[in-house]
């Protein structure tokens, strides 16, 4: 007999097979296709069939397996990062991550066929990495299969308990002594005074150059921190704080000076030269040439970011006795794990003076001695 001729335009066989009928009684149907023969067409219908009913007596999820991880990750980054996330950080962090090292690792392989043995393996190969890039990674691993499994492309997540281990020298961040920071606001405070500020303040450098004129108050000596400036499709626009932390911080005294001796030229506080807000990577930029300046002259202070004067601000309250509450408060922190993993660490010369002031001379010691 001879074969019958495909019955699509596309010259693939298509067979229909029914699943049951809706609540109006109308039949449920699933077409299946093959470029073959009819008959293959029909025993994907029968595999599918079959693996249906073993999964509705067993309990156990039956997914087609149709979802491949290539093609899967990319739309993940178009629809659930890159309209949620700064573009910078969309790019530098996501991209970059998702397309070289994650893709050129699991290319296009079934999403039901990765299994957690094989994530194991991927990190295995990653222990050069750093131990953020690491838990970012993971973190993005977690979340393509999360999303894949709600959009049924696969129904377990390999990801979701592998470890990783990373053998890179952990990078050290500067912070600054109250020596080192008076040095700061002494030099920059006719340069670029938002840097004092900012040790003032431990503000993220986009909630600085989005400060308006509005947001502050000299009266009450506050200053309401109300946007984050961000760049989307090439345009500063502003944007909620970082975990939409808006808060409201005291100024100190020295601050209020600074704010005062500002020139009201713009609706922002610190503008670029077409009195419209910075963009946050312009700005570092700026920022990192004053401080190679500095460094040049003052070569005891280390060349820091934005992000390091931030933290040196936090270190500073901590270093000088204010609690962790206190601090997630002023810095805007999510959560107050991040700010006890941050700042609940004592320097060495913290734990100096305490056992110092606690035993000056020793005379503890051996009164201790003595008595046991």
């Amino acid at each position: 007999m001879p074969r019958k001729k495909p019955t699509r335009k596309d010259k693939r066989y298509e067979y229909k097979l029914t699943l049951g009928r809706d609540i109006h009684g109308k039949p449920l149907r699933k077409s299946f296709y093959s470029t073959v023969s009819l008959s293959d067409a029909k025993k994907k219908a029968e595999e599918y069939r079959v693996a249906s009913e073993v999964s509705a007596r067993t309990g156990e999820a039956f997914v087609p397996s149709t979802g491949r991880f290539a093609p899967w990750a990319r739309k993940w980054l178009l629809s659930y990062k890159q309209p949620f996330v700064e573009e910078d950080t969309y790019k530098l962090t996501y991209v970059s991550l998702v397309e070289g090292h994650l893709i050129p690792y699991f290319g296009n392989a079934l999403l039901s066929d990765i299994r957690p043995v094989d994530i194991q393996a991927y990190f295995a190969t990653k222990t050069a990495c750093s131990e953020s890039r690491l838990k970012k990674m993971r973190s993005i691993l977690n979340a393509i299969f999360e999303c894949a499994i709600e959009n049924d492309l696969c129904y377990k997540n390999p990801a979701k308990h592998c470890t990783y281990r990373s053998t890179a020298q952990k990078h050290i961040k500067h912070v600054l002594s109250d020596e080192q920071m008076e040095t700061v606001k002494a030099y920059t405070a006719d340069r670029m005074p938002e840097v004092v500020l900012l040790l003032e303040t431990g503000l993220r450098r986009g909630e600085l150059v989005g400060l308006m004129w509005s947001d502050i108050d000299l009266n009450e000596k506050t200053l309401r921190v109300q946007r984050s400036m961000i760049v989307r499709n090439g345009t500063v626009i502003a944007n909620p704080p970082k975990w939409k932390s808006y808060r409201t911080l005291p100024l100190s005294e020295e601050a209020v000076q600074l704010i005062r001796s500002l020139p009201k030229e713009s609706l922002y506080l610190f503008p670029n030269e077409d009195g419209k807000p910075y963009c946050p990577n312009t700005w570092s930029q700026k920022l990192k040439r004053l401080m190679r300046k500095l460094h040049n002259e003052h070569n005891e202070v280390p060349v820091v970011t934005a992000h390091e004067l931030r933290h040196t601000y936090g270190t500073y309250l901590r270093r000088h006795g204010a609690d962790i509450y206190t601090i997630q408060k002023l810095l805007g922190h999510k959560d107050i794990n991040v700010t006890a993993e941050i700042y609940v660490h004592n320097e060495i010369d913290t734990l100096r003076n305490v056992l110092t002031s606690i035993n000056p001379t020793g005379e503890n010691q051996a009164k201790t001695a003595e008595s046991s």
